[in-house]
């Protein structure tokens, strides 16, 4: 997943417009909107105030995992954790991600049954 598509969903899952977004950083609205449609790829300073103003860690952008940690909605914390991050604290979720988690936790679900039938299979032989 892009840089730029990872900064629309948090944008979205704390409820923040472009508009918004831009106003925070004192850029225009068309530089987020270029960002997130990947026509423009952001310096690192830019980059770490997006993370701020979007409460999440910079490195949450560039994690290969279908990750989203630290989601802020309503002043609470929300961490959902899909890969690399166990805990998961939910509350006051938007409905696109409880979704999300669980669409990932059900994948995860048939990932597992595979391996113990592979394993079953490997045991037999």
């Amino acid at each position: 997943m892009s840089i730029g598509t990872k900064v629309k969903r948090f944008r979205e899952a704390k409820g923040i417009s472009q508009d918004d977004l831009a106003l925070r950083l004192d850029v225009a609205q068309s530089t987020i909107s270029s960002i997130e449609s990947d026509k423009n790829i952001p310096n690192s300073l830019l980059l770490s105030n997006i993370a701020k103003e979007l409460d999440i860690n910079m490195n949450d952008l560039f994690d290969d995992e279908r990750t989203i940690n630290n989601v802020y909605d309503n002043n609470d914390k929300v961490a959902i954790g899909f890969g690399n991050n166990n805990t998961f604290t939910v509350g006051g979720l938007s409905e696109k991600l409880v979704e999300l988690y669980e669409e990932r936790v059900k994948e995860l679900k048939e990932q597992v049954q595979e391996l113990k039938e592979e394993i079953k299979i490997l045991k037999n032989k």
